[in-house]
This record gives C-alpha cells, structure tokens and sequence, in this order.
C-alpha cells in the first residue's frame, strides 16, 4: 500500500485548518478569524510529490495520514472526509471525489449543530410513543453530518392507461359508464435517488424535497468540518428502483386528468421510461443510529430544509396502552351506550307507553342500530389501523408528483372518452353508494 496523506483545508493567513461554517457559505479560520469563499479557494496538496492520483488504487486503501498530526485514520474505502480522531482536524481523502467520483454539483449544509438538536427534540416531542431516555443529550450528540451521494435523474415518461369512468346521477338514481384511453407524455427533473448502497433508501426519500436553487458546482472547501461518502451504486444498479418510482409518478398523472369522474378503474396499459439524464451531487443530511434490544434504528434530518423524519423505536408499553384506549373509546362505549338507548326504550314501552312513542322509538332504532353498528364498527377499525401505525414512529413516504414535473416543458395528453351506456341502478348499489357517502362524511370528521 502506498502511502496517503489527509488533506486539509489551510489558512493562507495562518497555516491553520479551515473549516465549512453554514451560517455565513464561508470557509472560516477558527485561529486568526479570517474567512474565505469557498469557490475562489483551492486545496493546499503539500504532499503533491508523494502520491500521483493516478496511482491510487482506492479498493486496497483504507487508512491514510493526517496532515496536521501524522496519525493514521482509518475509513472505509468510500468515506472521502472525516475527522482525525487524534487532533480533530477534518481530514479530506481528496483523492476518492476524483475522476468518475468527482460530484457534478453539491448543496451546502445550511443547518448547523444546534439547529439540528433542536430540530430532533422538537421532532421528538411531537413523537408519544418513543421509549424514555431517548431524546437524553448523549443520544443527540451522536447526530453526525453526512454529506449522501445521490443521482439526479431526468427522464421523459410516456403512459398510456385503458380503463372506465362511471358519474352518478343520484336524484335519477342512474349511472354513466365511459371508456377511458388516456395517453400522457411529461417530464421530470432532478428526482433523487441515493448512491450509497448502505443508506436507507426509504429514510433518504423522507427528507426530500431539497431546495435545487442552492446547489452550487462541487468544490472540497465545502466539505472540511463534515463527513462525506461517494457513490457505490452506478445509475445502472438503481434501474429497477428509478422505474418503480417514475411508474408510480406516471399513474399520479393518470389521477390528475381524471378528475371529472367518481369513480375510475384503469385496468390495463404501459409506461416507457426514456431518455434518461443523471447528474451526480452530494446533498446535507444529519444522521443519528439508535440501537434498541439489538435492532439499528435511523433518524436523519435535511441539511438544507430541516426535514426531520425515521424510523424510530417505539414503547411497547405506550403502544399496548394506546391501543386499548382506542378499544375502549371508539368501539366498547360506542355500543354500551347505543345497546343502552335501545334497551332503555325496549323495556320504557313495555311498562309505560300508553301512547306506543317510546315502542315506535325503539323500533327506529333498533332498525337503525345495524346501520349505526356498521359506521361505529368503520370508524374504529380506522382510528385502530391509524394507531397502529402511529404507534410503531413510521417514515414518511416521497414527494408527490408535483414535486419533481418539469413546468418548463409542456406536457401532452392526448384523451379518448367513448360512452359505454346509462344504467339504472340496482337498490344494492344505491344502499353502496349511501354507505359511501356516510363513510366519506366519517372521514372528513375522524
């Protein structure tokens, strides 16, 4: 192995090391106080005779020299900056962002430290059901800022779908049936996909969106003072996932040009994905790793926006709890007090009902009672299903389509409604569609 020297960052004022501060965008001298932009300021290679970058052989090197204090620093084979844990001075593996890993573009760390704290606690705080000791200080002192390669991906998409659309006409209690053929071309811009094998695809979907108008050219003075990786994961070994995502971004247009129908069932169709555009770039995330009863959990928050989000651990006690809570007050009162009202009157107009109100009561609602069941029934299994989930700290999904259409290219849709028929219809899809209704006047409440 030959040898390799950490880079840094130095002072042309001092000598000192410089470090990356997110408040000011400069590159700041802790010793004499000067700072500097980073695009105008180049790397110091006092070690350029050493080692030829040509001659590097990154997949056999693993340790290098620190530059400030001579100590050796072990990484793995992507980390390209660190710190030396010896003196503390960031430590640049400067030749591992070279040739085909040097980055196209880079989003500085906006958030700094206590910013990132305070954003865990009051992500954290918002959170009922995590264990306690959890948000101590020593947990969040292991937040680490981690600059994450990713690939941003352009592309055209093409989808065509084949499918009906029915409206409802309720006060002629009919429905119009139509044939839908939708085909749609748009594009997306700069949607992110993670290049390090060893990150958590769905936590780095959590944070997005990022703000692209900050990304800036790559430059090493933006990384003295935080870690860093470079990709192992090539566009070609993320084919599979940049489909699956651009396939679902497809259908969300295919909603979008259906709106003027109830109901929709696409049932048969294609999507082509082309002319795909990568760019490489390294984006800010906080990371803190969390080991509860031997399982690794990951929170991370946003550099740039302060998204904060992960898949936390969560209090087998506080979820048991909670969920008998939900038991009790959405499905046992419920019943005990309708169950209660019925019997009341039941029994009011055996003993006392000379003019047969209260029997006629009764009878209402008992015939109302299996209606009344079905939607309290509804509603726990809701609010049960949501507590479950709740419960168990879940990640948020991805940006909507939305997030990532190109609005300054022009999309085209091409539509073709073909009606199949107006049918009358049947008391069971009348009783379906009042059901549905109540239900949707349920969920707007719950």
């Amino acid at each position: 192995m030959s040898e390799n020297i950490a880079d840094t960052l130095k002072c042309p004022h001092c000598s000192a090391n410089l470090f990356y501060d997110s408040n000011s965008g400069r590159a700041v001298c802790k010793f004499c106080g000067s700072d500097f932009d980073p695009n105008v300021l180049k790397l110091s290679f006092s070690f350029e005779n050493k080692t030829e970058e040509k001659e590097i052989d990154d997949s056999k090197m693993q340790e290098f020299t620190c530059n400030s204090c001579g100590a050796t620093v072990i990484t793995d084979e992507n980390t390209a900056a660190t710190f030396c844990c010896y003196c503390g001075s960031p430590a640049l593996a400067g030749h591992r962002l070279r040739r085909e890993f040097k980055p196209d573009f880079i989003i500085p760390f906006k958030l700094t430290r206590e910013q990132a704290e305070a954003q865990f606690l009051e992500w954290g705080r918002t959170n009922k059901y995590i264990p306690r000791g959890f948000m101590d200080k020593e947990n969040i002192k292991k937040l680490t800022p981690l600059y994450v390669p990713f690939w941003l991906v352009d592309s055209e998409c093409d989808a065509v779908f084949y499918g009906t659309g029915t409206i409802y006409d309720r006060g002629k209690k009919s429905r119009t049936v139509f044939s839908l053929e939708r085909d749609i071309g748009f594009h997306l811009k700069q949607v992110p996909f993670v290049g390090a094998r060893k990150m958590n695809k769905q936590l780095m979907e959590a944070v997005e969106p990022f703000d692209y108008s900050e990304m800036v050219p790559y430059n090493d003075a933006y990384l003295p003072g935080y870690y860093a990786e470079r990709y192992n994961l090539t566009p070609n070994d993320m084919a599979q996932n940049v489909t699956w995502r651009m396939e679902s971004y497809a259908r969300q247009s295919c909603d979008a040009v259906n709106f003027e129908y109830e109901s929709t069932r696409m049932t048969d169709g294609y999507i082509d994905i082309k002319n795909c555009k990568y760019s490489y770039a390294l984006l800010p995330i906080w990371f803190l790793n969390y080991q509860e009863d031997g399982v690794y959990h990951g929170f991370a928050i946003n550099g740039q926006t302060g998204e904060a989000c992960g898949k936390l651990p969560y209090s087998k006690v506080k979820r048991i709890a909670a969920l008998a809570k939900t038991i009790f007050f959405w499905l046992v009162l419920p019943i005990a007090v309708l169950a209660s009202a019925t019997l009341a009157l039941m029994f009011g107009s055996l003993f006392n009902d000379p003019s047969g109100l209260l029997f006629r009561l009764s009878s209402y609602l008992m015939y109302g009672a299996m209606f009344l069941g079905s939607g309290i029934l509804y509603v726990f299994l809701k609010m049960f299903r949501r507590k479950l989930v709740e419960t168990t700290n879940p990640v948020d999904k991805a940006p909507d389509l939305s997030q990532y259409y190109d609005t300054s290219r022009k999309a085209d849709v091409r539509r073709k409604d073909d009606l199949l028929g107006m049918y009358n219809m049947s008391k069971e899809e009348i009783d379906d569609i009042r059901r549905e209704k109540f239900f949707k006047w349920l969920d707007k409440i719950f």
